[in-house]
C-alpha cells in the first residue's frame, strides 16, 4: 500500500512539471512569434503601413494645371486659362443626402438623381461632381455651410473668339485635354502638371474642416505661338461668311498663305462650330449637312468637328491644270509656242470626253490660251506627251498621294490611282483634276510650288513652343523644303501664264492693280461610285504680286446654288478681295490691327421697304459697301444680308424698283412682320393676302420676277422660335 500511494505521487509530480513545461513552452512560442511580428511590423513593413495610415488619414484631391496660352504670329491671345472650381463631396461626411443633393443639383444645373447617387453612395470616400464652376457659383456653394463639400481649384477654357479660326485651334475635352486643332496636336507642350491638395480625416473619414492642407503648386503648360495672323483670319472668316450667303453655298474653305515660307496666314471655314459651346450643332452646318436625315448627334458632332482643310476630298478640276501644265514644261514635253486644236471634244480609248464649251470648240490656241481657256483636250494632249510614268512622277513630286505633314489633326492623303493600273480614260481626266482627289491643304501646298520658284514646303500652322512666363522659345518650327519640284524659269512661265490669262477679267473687276495670278476649277462632285448631277465644287487659287507672289489664296465652294455654280463666278471674285483686303493690310501693318477692326463691327441694316436714298444714306453712315440692282430711285425691295455684324470686305446686294414703273420686282418679305410686309409691297404698288400671325415664312410670288403693280401677293406668316 505504501509503494502504491509513492507510486501515484511520484506520477502526479510529474504531470504537473509537464504541465508546466508545455505552458512555459507555449508561453515562449508565442513570444518568439510576437516579436517576430513586432519585427515584421516595426522594422520590414513600417514604411508601408506608415503609408496605409497616411492614405486612410488623408485624401489627396487633383489640382488641374493651367494649360499654355496659344497666340497668333503677332502676340494676340487666342485660347487662355481662366480660374474656375471643381466641386466634390464626401458622402460619409454628408449628413442630409436629400437636402444636399436637392442644393448642389439646382447650384450646379445637374439632374436631382444624378447628384443624389453619388451623394448617397457612402462607400466611396470622395467623388467630383462637375468641373467648370465659374467662382461665383462655387462661392454660393462655400457659404451655404453644408459639410462633405469640398470646393477646388479648376481651369476653364477661354477663346478669344467663338468663331475664330476653329479648325486651327480646336478645342478641350471635360478633363482639360486636347481633342482637335492645335489643342490636341500640342496637347503634351500645352499641358501643365497637375497639383495636388490633401485634406484630413478623422478615424471615421469625416472631413476636419479646420485641418491644414498640403497643396503641391500645380505647373502651367508651355505656350504655343502660330503662324495665322488674326488680321488676316478675319478678312478670311469675313469673306467665307459673304461667300456662304450669297451663293447659298454648302460649306466656303479659304487658306491664305504665304507662298514662300508655306505659313498659313488664315484658314476660315463657314459653316462651323462655336468654341465657347463645341458640343452644339450649329445651325447652318445642320441644315447644310444633316437636315432631313436621321443621323445620331455623336455622328453629327464627328462630322462637324473633321477638320476640312485636311479630310475635305474634292476633285480639284482646272486648278489642277497648272500642275499638267508646268509639270510638261520643266519635263521638256511642251514649249510655251506650242499649239493646240480643240474641236470641242476628243475621244479616249472609245469614250468621248468633252471640253466644257461642248459642242463650241476652242479652235487652235497656244499654251497659254490653253490653260485660259481651261481647254480640257489640249490637258489631254499635254499629258500624252509626257506619258504615264513621268506625268506621276510630277503629281508625286508636287505631294499628291500622300499627307502635307502640316500640324492638325485628321489628315488624309487624297485619292490617287497607281500610275501602273491607271486606265487610258482615268489618265485622261487626271490631266484636267477629275479622277483625282485632293485636300485644300495639299492644293494650296503644290500650287505655291508652281508659282514660288518650284519649291514644295510643307505647310506651318505653328511658328514655335515657348515658355509661358519668360516667352523664352522652347522650339522652333522652321521652313521646311520637301523638294524641289520644278526650276526657276519654269515657275517664272507659270507665273506669266497664271497673270496673263490664267482668269477672267471681270472675276477680278478691281482688282488687276494688285496684279492678281490665278486659276479658277469647277468639278462635278463624285458621290456613292458616280458622279452626282447639280452638284459642283467651284474653287479658285490666286496669287499676288505676280511678278513677286508673297501671298496666296485657295476658295472652295462646295455644292455652289446661286446664280452660277463656275469658280470664275463664286470664288474668284472672293479670293480677289480677300488678296486685295490682305495686301493693304500687309502694307500698312502700323495703322490695323485686330483690335481696331473690331471696334468698328457694326450690324448690317436691314432696308427693305425704305426709299433707295435712305438706304443709301444708312450704309454710307456706316461705311458699309453696297451695290445696286434696278433703278436709282424707289423703293429697296430686296437684301442679300441683313442682321449680322458688317465685316471689311463685304458688299451688300440690293434690288430697288421704281414707283413709276407697270411693272415691278417681286421685293423679298421673308423674315418681315405683318405689318413691315404690308407696307413693303404697298410701297411698290402690291397688295397683300396674309395667311397667319408672326413673321413671313412664305410668299407666292418668288423674290426678284416681274409682276404688274396691284397684284395681290399671299403670303405665310408663323410664330418661329
Amino acid at each position: 500500500m505504501r509503494v502504491r500511494k509513492k507510486s501515484r505521487h511520484k506520477n502526479l509530480k510529474r504531470s504537473s512539471v509537464l504541465r508546466i513545461i508545455f505552458c512555459v513552452g507555449l508561453l515562449i512560442i508565442m513570444f518568439l512569434g510576437l516579436s517576430v511580428r513586432l519585427v515584421i511590423l516595426q522594422i520590414f513593413q513600417a514604411d508601408e503601413l506608415a503609408d496605409k495610415q497616411t492614405d486612410f488619414m488623408y485624401q489627396n484631391i487633383p489640382i488641374t494645371a493651367s494649360r499654355g496660352d496659344i497666340y497668333d504670329c503677332n502676340m494676340n491671345i487666342l485660347a487662355k486659362d481662366a480660374s474656375c472650381s471643381k466641386i466634390y463631396v464626401f458622402p460619409k461626411s454628408i449628413k442630409d443626402d436629400k437636402a444636399v443633393s436637392e442644393f448642389l443639383s439646382e447650384k450646379l444645373g445637374l439632374s436631382y438623381d444624378e447628384v443624389y447617387e453619388k451623394v448617397s453612395n457612402k462607400e466611396n470616400n470622395y467623388v467630383m461632381l462637375k468641373s467648370g464652376v465659374d467662382n461665383t457659383t462655387a462661392l454660393e456653394i462655400k457659404e451655404a455651410g453644408y459639410s462633405g463639400i469640398e470646393i477646388n481649384e479648376d481651369k476653364k477654357r477661354y477663346y478669344s473668339d467663338s468663331s475664330f479660326a476653329q479648325y486651327i485651334l480646336g478645342f478641350t475635352g471635360v478633363d482639360h485635354t486636347g481633342l482637335y486643332g492645335v489643342e490636341a496636336i500640342f496637347d503634351d507642350e500645352l499641358s501643365g502638371v497637375e497639383g495636388v491638395r490633401t485634406v484630413l480625416t478623422d478615424s471615421s473619414n469625416q472631413v476636419i474642416e479646420s485641418s491644414s492642407t498640403i497643396k503641391a503648386t500645380a505647373q502651367q503648360g508651355e505656350s504655343v505661338v502660330l503662324a495665322i495672323d488674326s488680321v488676316i483670319q478675319y478678312y478670311a472668316e469675313s469673306a467665307a461668311y459673304e461667300a456662304y450667303l450669297k451663293n447659298n453655298t454648302k460649306r466656303i474653305i479659304i487658306l491664305v498663305s504665304d507662298p514662300n515660307t508655306g505659313s498659313i496666314l488664315g484658314a476660315a471655314v463657314y459653316p462651323a462650330y462655336s468654341l465657347d459651346d463645341p458640343w452644339k450643332v450649329d445651325k447652318d452646318y445642320y441644315n447644310s449637312f444633316y437636315s432631313g436625315k436621321e443621323i445620331s448627334l455623336g455622328d453629327q458632332q464627328l462630322g462637324m468637328w473633321s477638320n476640312p482643310f485636311t479630310s475635305f476630298i474634292y476633285e480639284p478640276g482646272s486648278t489642277f491644270k497648272t500642275i499638267t501644265v508646268s509639270s510638261a514644261l520643266e519635263n521638256g514635253n511642251v514649249k510655251m509656242e506650242d499649239t493646240f486644236y480643240c474641236s470641242g471634244s476628243t475621244v479616249v480609248s472609245g469614250v468621248t470626253i468633252k471640253c466644257h464649251i461642248y459642242p463650241r470648240g476652242h479652235g487652235s490656241e497656244d499654251l497659254s490660251h490653253a490653260v485660259a481657256n481651261s481647254c480640257n483636250p489640249a490637258m489631254i494632249v499635254i499629258a500624252n506627251r509626257m506619258g504615264s510614268e513621268n506625268f506621276y512622277h510630277y503629281i508625286h513630286d508636287y505631294g499628291f498621294g500622300e499627307v502635307t505633314g502640316v500640324m492638325l489633326d485628321g489628315e488624309e492623303s487624297g485619292i490617287l490611282k497607281h500610275d501602273d493600273t491607271v486606265n487610258p480614260v482615268d489618265f485622261a481626266t487626271i490631266s484636267f483634276g477629275q479622277g483625282i482627289g485632293v485636300t485644300p491643304i495639299q492644293m494650296i501646298q503644290a500650287v505655291n510650288a508652281v508659282i514660288n520658284g518650284g519649291y514644295l514646303i510643307t505647310p506651318r500652322i505653328v511658328d514655335k513652343v515657348i515658355d509661358t512666363q519668360t516667352k523664352e522659345v522652347i522650339t522652333e518650327y522652321p521652313v521646311t523644303v520637301v523638294r524641289r519640284v520644278i526650276s526657276e524659269d519654269t515657275s517664272a512661265k507659270m507665273r506669266d501664264i497664271l497673270y496673263n490669262t490664267g482668269i477672267s477679267y471681270y472675276a477680278l473687276n478691281n482688282y488687276r492693280d494688285l496684279k492678281i495670278m490665278g486659276k479658277t476649277g469647277t468639278a462635278q462632285k463624285y458621290i456613292g461610285g458616280k458622279y452626282a448631277p447639280g452638284k459642283y465644287v467651284a474653287s479658285f487659287y490666286g496669287a499676288a504680286p505676280y511678278d513677286n507672289p508673297q501671298l496666296s489664296v485657295l476658295v472652295i465652294a462646295d455644292e455652289p446654288k446661286g446664280s452660277s455654280i463656275f469658280g470664275s463666278a463664286v470664288a474668284a471674285p472672293v479670293g480677289a478681295k480677300v488678296l486685295q483686303n490682305v495686301y493693304n493690310y500687309m502694307v500698312s501693318k502700323d495703322k490695323i490691327t485686330i483690335d481696331t477692326i473690331f471696334e468698328q463691327k457694326v450690324s448690317v441694316p436691314d432696308v427693305r421697304g425704305k426709299q433707295f436714298s435712305e438706304a443709301v444714306l444708312a450704309f454710307e453712315k456706316l461705311n458699309i459697301k453696297y451695290h445696286v440692282t434696278g433703278t436709282s430711285t424707289g423703293t429697296v425691295t430686296n437684301q442679300d444680308i441683313y442682321g449680322v455684324d458688317y465685316m471689311e470686305g463685304m458688299v451688300i446686294e440690293i434690288t430697288v424698283s421704281s414707283d413709276t414703273e407697270d411693272t415691278v420686282i417681286m421685293p423679298n418679305v421673308l423674315g418681315l412682320s405683318v405689318q413691315s410686309a404690308r407696307e413693303l409691297l404697298e410701297s411698290v404698288g402690291l397688295s397683300i393676302d396674309a395667311q397667319g400671325s408672326g413673321i413671313a415664312v412664305s410668299q407666292s410670288v418668288r423674290d426678284g420676277d416681274s409682276i404688274e403693280k396691284g397684284s395681290v401677293i399671299t403670303v405665310t406668316f408663323e410664330y418661329v422660335e
